[in-house]
């Protein structure tokens, strides 16, 4: 079972449930490897990208909200994110992949980079409020 550590909460509620929300459907993925229903999987990798693009889209409009200098950069790598699960998807459709590995790579690869660069948000959101801005 995969969990979001506290050093990997933003502190805005909105996005840390979402965050939480993209965890349980990894975990539903990780069930369904485990029980070899590709089926399930596939259904639940589109549920996942599809969570993540809108979890994306709400996160790039609170941060033109609060003025983040990176969006852009943010934003590409939120893109990138997407266009990597995409690949990941293909590769188990073509057979290139096997079941087992994807909640772990969802979790590793994807998640866990995009909480990475929400810390720079973080950073530069208590970098202001030192400074008093």
């Amino acid at each position: 079972m995969y969990a979001l550590s506290e050093a990997m909460l933003t502190g805005v509620p909105q996005l840390d449930g979402e965050h939480q929300d993209l965890v349980l459907c990894i975990n539903r993925l990780e069930d369904a490897e485990r029980n070899g229903d590709l089926a399930e999987v596939l259904r639940l990798l589109a549920i996942f990208k599809s969570g993540l693009a809108e979890h994306f889209a709400r996160e790039e409009a609170y941060l033109g909200l609060i003025s983040f200098p990176r969006l852009d950069a943010h934003a590409k790598h939120h893109s990138e994110t997407i266009v990597a699960l995409e690949r990941m998807v293909e590769e188990l459709q073509a057979g290139a992949s096997i079941l087992g590995e994807i909640a772990a790579q969802c979790f590793n690869e994807l998640l866990q980079a995009v909480l990475l660069m929400d810390m720079q948000v973080i950073n530069w959101r208590a970098d202001r409020q030192l400074a008093g801005a």
